[in-house]
C-alpha cells in the first residue's frame, strides 16, 4: 500500500499530539482536517499544507483511504458512519461511542461495505499485553477462575475544566468508565473474554463532575470464573493491575511486565489426589517476562500492516465494543441497582442516559 491519505475530525483534539506521532510513524499523508474550533484546525492545515473544512460532510468528500476521529465521545458514532458511508476506512479514539446501541451501527456498516473499523486501544500493543494475551489462548494457565483489574487514573480536579464537555452526561456520555477506564476494561476483556453478568457500584468521591470519578463491580464469565473491577480518577495507586487464576497457573500484568507462576499440575488434580490435606501444590515460583511498547506508534503501525494484508487490525470495532458493553452494564446497574446480564438492553440503557442528561440539564 502507498502513503495512506488521512482525514482528521477533530484535529484539535489534545490527543492529536499522541496519533501525530503515528501518523509520521507510518509515513501518513493528512489530507484534509476539522474541527469545531476553526483556529485549531487552520494550526494542523497550515502544519501539513492540507486544506481545512468548514464541516466533516465537506471533509469526507475529500479523496482517502483513512478517516481518523478524535472528536468529543458524542460524535464518534455520526463521524464514524459517515465516514464509513464515504468509503473511508476509520480509526476511532476511544471510547469507539457513548452507548454500544451506537456502536451496533457502526460495526454492522463496516461490515456492510468491508471497511475496516478500528479503535485506538493502543494497549493491545504492549510486548506483555500479548505474552499474556499468548498464555490464556494456549491454555497455559489452565481453565480460568478469577479475573481482577485495578486502574487509577490520577487527576487534579482542574483536569475537568480543560475541556468544557469532560465529566458531563451530554458531553462524555460517562465517566472514568467511558474515558479513561476504557482500556482497562479492553484488555480485562482481552484476556479474559466478555462477562456475561454484572453488578457494580459508581460514586463521585472527589471531583466537581457530573458522571462517576471512581468505580467498583463484580463479573462473572460464561465458565463460571468471577473477578472484580476497581477504577478511580480520585485516587493514587498502581497505575493498572490484571490478574488472572487458572486451574494451572496465574498471571500479573503490570505496565512494563507480566509475572506468572505455575503448578506442576492441574489443581483440579491437586484437589482428588492422595496425600497431606495441608500441603499446597507444588510449584509457583514466579517468572517475570518484560514487556514494552503500546505506543501510537505501534497502533499505526499495526493498522498500516493490516490494511496491506488484508487482515483484521489489533483492536477492531467487533472486539472494542465489549469494553463499552461493559462500562454501560456497571453504570446501569449502580443508577437501578440491578444486577445486569449481558448483553445490555439497549433500550432501556438509551432511555436511563437519556434521564441523566435531562436531570443534569435541569441541574444547569
Amino acid at each position: 500500500m502507498t502513503s495512506l491519505r488521512v482525514l482528521v475530525a477533530g484535529a484539535g483534539a489534545n490527543i492529536f499530539s499522541a496519533h501525530r506521532r503515528g501518523l509520521a510513524a507510518i509515513g501518513a499523508e493528512v489530507a484534509g482536517v476539522y474541527d469545531t474550533d476553526p483556529e485549531k484546525a487552520r494550526q494542523v492545515g497550515d502544519e501539513y499544507g492540507c486544506p481545512v473544512y468548514a464541516d466533516a460532510t465537506a471533509l469526507l468528500d475529500e479523496t482517502a483511504d483513512l478517516a481518523l476521529i478524535l472528536a468529543p465521545h458524542p460524535f464518534h458514532a455520526e463521524y464514524t458512519t459517515a465516514s464509513l458511508r464515504a468509503g473511508k476506512h476509520v480509526l476511532v479514539e476511544k471510547p469507539m461511542a457513548v452507548q454500544v446501541a451506537e456502536a451496533d451501527v457502526m460495526i454492522a456498516e463496516a461490515e456492510r461495505r468491508g471497511l475496516v473499523l478500528a479503535v485506538a486501544f493502543q494497549q493491545r500493543t504492549r510486548r506483555e499485553v500479548r505474552e499474556a494475551r499468548r498464555l490464556v489462548m494456549d491454555g497455559s494457565l489452565g481453565e480460568l477462575r478469577r479475573a481482577d483489574v485495578l486502574g487509577t487514573w490520577p487527576r487534579r480536579s482542574a483536569y475537568f475544566t480543560t475541556a468544557s464537555w469532560r465529566g458531563s452526561w451530554r458531553g462524555e456520555g460517562g465517566g472514568v468508565l467511558i474515558n479513561q477506564g476504557q482500556h482497562d476494561l479492553d484488555l480485562l476483556c482481552h484476556l479474559a473474554g466478555a462477562p456475561v453478568r454484572v453488578i457494580g457500584w459508581t460514586r463521585t468521591w472527589l471531583h466537581p463532575v457530573e458522571t462517576e470519578d471512581s468505580v467498583q463491580a463484580m463479573v462473572e464469565w460464561p465458565g463460571g470464573a468471577t473477578g472484580s473491577i476497581h477504577i478511580s480518577t480520585a485516587e493514587f495507586d498502581e497505575a493498572q493491575r490484571i490478574e488472572l487464576t487458572g486451574t494451572r497457573g496465574r498471571l500479573r500484568l503490570l505496565p512494563g511486565r507480566v509475572d506468572v507462576a505455575y503448578s506442576d499440575g492441574d489443581f483440579r488434580e491437586y484437589a482428588t489426589s492422595p496425600g497431606d490435606p495441608f500441603a499446597p501444590p507444588a510449584g509457583g515460583e514466579v517468572q517475570t517476562i518484560t514487556g514494552g511498547g503500546g505506543d501510537h506508534v505501534d497502533l499505526y503501525r499495526d493498522l498500516a500492516e493490516a490494511l496491506q494484508a488484508g487482515r483484521p487490525p489489533i483492536a477492531p470495532g467487533s472486539e472494542s465494543m465489549v469494553a463499552l458493553e461493559l462500562a454501560n452494564a456497571i453504570i446501569y446497574s449502580s443508577h437501578t441497582g440491578e444486577e445486569v446480564r449481558l448483553p445490555v438492553d439497549r433500550v432501556r440503557y438509551s432511555a436511563l442516559l437519556d434521564a441523566l442528561r435531562g436531570a443534569e440539564a435541569v441541574r444547569a
